[in-house]
């Protein structure tokens, strides 16, 4: 697993980020862990780096910052991104990494819906609200049965490609944006089910309000009404025919 970058990006996660980085060093000892810290005021860092992790700082809060600040950093032929919440299990990266050394895709999305999920792992209201997500994804551009995952493995080409056309999303948006976006170079996109957990403490996400800016970055990317992070307008592909698993 040399050829293989785990990027957490984490904001006040001490609670959990050490099982998980013991999680991915146990299943993964060759692997790189960068864990991206964004404003944390607990001890994520000091945690992820007594785990062997290198930590980097990212001062622009939001999600979609930490990871651009992340992608900058990768240098394997892979990379594996998941949330430090510990709620994803890392022995299923195994899975998504597969499909990317097979050749079978470029990017791979694990699936949390179409996996097993710990009792209360997601409310109603959050479950609901990723299945009008994911069916707005579907009719919009192709056929995803979770949009708003947390894990995805990516080839190198992918993320430069993304760094290329720019990140515009700072919150939870950001997987609709980079799903939109690969889309429409005509990347390779798979999905494989994964498991998913409960968190330990309260969750960062605002159900409505992030539910709203995640739909809204799907419609204005599909109407070409959003430019891209380098300036360019967002076009559409036609090509791609969907995500098989």
């Amino acid at each position: 697993m040399k050829d293989v970058t785990f990027l957490l990006p984490a904001y006040n996660e001490e609670k959990s980020i050490g099982s998980l980085l013991e999680k991915i060093n146990t299943n993964y000892p060759d692997s790189k862990i960068i864990v991206i810290d964004n404003n944390s005021t607990d001890n994520t860092a000091k945690i992820a780096r007594e785990y062997g992790a290198k930590v980097l700082y990212e001062r622009k809060q939001g999600k979609g910052h930490a990871i651009q600040k992340g992608f900058e950093h990768v240098e394997s032929r892979f990379a594996i991104m998941l949330d430090a919440d510990n709620t994803y299990y890392p022995k299923d990266a195994s899975k998504l990494l597969n499909k990317l050394k097979k050749e079978e895709a470029d990017v791979v999305l694990g699936s949390r819906l179409n996996g097993n999920r710990k009792k209360d792992s997601i409310t109603p209201l959050n479950l609901f609200g990723n299945y009008i997500l994911s069916l707005t994804a579907s009719i919009l551009f192709c056929k995803v049965s979770d949009v708003c995952t947390g894990y995805w493995a990516f080839k190198k080409k992918v993320i430069d490609y993304i760094l290329e056309e720019g990140i515009n999303s700072s919150g939870f948006e950001l997987e609709a944006e980079m799903f939109v976006k690969i889309y429409n170079n005509d990347f390779k996109i798979r999905e494989t089910p994964v498991n998913y957990g409960s968190r330990i403490d309260a969750p960062k996400l605002d159900s409505l309000a992030d539910g709203w800016r995640i739909f809204k970055t799907l419609l204005i990317y599909r109407l070409g009404l959003l430019k891209n992070g380098n300036g360019k307008s967002s076009n559409v592909s036609k090509k791609n025919p969907g995500i098989s698993k």
